[in-house]
């Protein structure tokens, strides 16, 4: 990194987004949604949560990211991160290092570049999913995030298994919401479904059958308070957990003898959102029966990673 270069990384995931500046080593989480009237952006984050249950004619919620895609414009979340980070502050202009799915395509690539480029930032840099999370030893990396997981195997200076499945946080939040609707009749929004996953998981690492609540809608748009035992969702999680899982094991079976040997042994890492959650690493790790190895902060993990890639 030059002396005068005022770099900022990012992990802008489909359910949450966050900035780093490497010079001050402040960090800033922002969530991945944006409420819109028209042309005009109301808000961002929590101040478009704001807009959820209110005005649901008029009002457009965007979840502008998904599967690393770009579906909507994300220029107002860029900004707003950045302005919390006082990048523009000063001389410099700040330049972005961003992670993306190891499989984002050329096209997508340069829709990301150019949202960037339009929000004033100097210089963009892509990294990986995979080179940032690649170690020179023998590796089994499995990043579960909000809309898609990747697992990779690294090994002999080589890449041996690369593959994106499309299970992961946001499609336990679809179920939840098909959950609750079946057993009340209530429509509850993607915000809601995910804050009940993670209470939920929450009381499941606590053994506890905890009673939730949340806010749903009839067929009239009239809010509604819901109450639901925690073991209402496990079916979606278990779901979920169990075909990441199975695809885990898919890998690990193409693997040559000592290899599997290897990783019986040192374990296979899970990183991302879905870390956190509550049966990914119990159904690995009874799928294959070896250790699986996670941070108490997956959500962070890959912003984590990306600061030891350049120094202030």
């Amino acid at each position: 990194m030059a002396l005068l270069d005022k770099w900022i990384a990012l992990d802008i995931g489909a359910y949450l987004a966050r900035f780093y500046d490497f010079s001050t080593q402040k960090e800033i989480v922002l969530k991945t949604i944006i409420a819109q009237k028209g042309s005009e952006v109301l808000g961002v984050s929590d101040q478009a949560i704001a807009y959820l249950y209110k005005d649901l004619d008029t009002i457009q919620i965007q979840y502008p990211i998904s599967h690393g895609q770009i579906l909507h414009s994300i220029e107002p979340l860029i900004h707003e991160g950045l302005d919390k980070l006082h990048a523009f502050d000063g001389l410099l202009r700040p330049s972005v290092l961003v992670s993306v799915p190891s499989e984002l395509s050329q096209r997508q690539r340069e829709l990301w570049q150019q949202a960037f480029l339009n929000c004033g930032v100097r210089k963009v840099e892509f990294i990986s999913n995979l080179e940032v999370l690649q170690e020179e030893n023998p590796c089994f990396l499995v990043h579960s995030g909000h809309s898609y997981t990747e697992i990779h195997i690294c090994a002999y200076d080589k890449v041996l298994v690369s593959k994106t499945i499309y299970y992961a946080g946001a499609q336990v939040d679809e179920q939840i919401q098909r959950i609750v609707y079946m057993k009340t009749g209530y429509f509850i929004t993607k915000v809601d479904a995910a804050h009940l996953k993670e209470m939920a998981s929450d009381a499941f690492w606590q053994q506890k059958n905890t009673l939730l609540m949340c806010y749903g809608f009839d067929s009239r748009q009239n809010l509604h308070p819901i109450q639901i035992e925690s073991s209402i969702v496990w079916p979606a999680i278990e779901m979920v957990s169990s075909q990441i899982s199975l695809w885990v094991k898919h890998c690990f079976d193409t693997l040559p003898a000592s290899l599997q040997e290897y990783f019986l042994m040192h374990g296979i890492e899970l990183s991302g959102g879905m870390a956190d959650c509550f049966g990914p690493s119990q159904f690995i790790s009874q799928n294959i029966s070896c250790p699986v190895l996670c941070t108490k902060r997956g959500q962070y993990d890959m912003i984590d990673a990306l600061k030891g890639v350049k120094s202030a």
